[in-house]
């Protein structure tokens, strides 16, 4: 009976991650600016994949609870350094054209 109701509550998890990531998509394609963008992106991992991932308690393998924990850990860890990093170019690059100089080939 619990493994059952443990089951459900996996695919609910994997239901409302999906409907998180495809929202934040949605966001991707919709949004006008790099930082608006890159805001959405971050909030399908951090929504999206997260709760896809907590769904793997469900399976009741502790090595697949095992590996997901450690995508999550390594989610959280990287999602924020590489937003900076997409944010922090698209602020030189603003500042370059604000100046007038060209950096970079096209």
């Amino acid at each position: 009976m619990m493994h059952e109701a443990l089951r459900w509550v996996a695919d609910v998890l994997v239901l409302v991650g999906l409907m998180a990531v495809t929202v934040s998509v949605v966001g991707i394609i919709r949004m006008r600016g790099v930082l608006m963008r890159v805001q959405a992106a971050g909030q399908a991992v951090l929504v999206g994949i997260i709760i896809v991932l907590m769904s793997a308690v469900g399976s009741g393998e502790w090595a697949l609870v095992g590996r997901a924990v450690l995508v999550a850990v390594f989610l959280l860890l990287s999602a924020p350094l590489s937003a900076h990093a997409i944010a922090q170019a698209a602020a030189r690059e603003r500042e370059a054209k604000a100046e007038g100089q060209d950096e970079g080939p096209r």
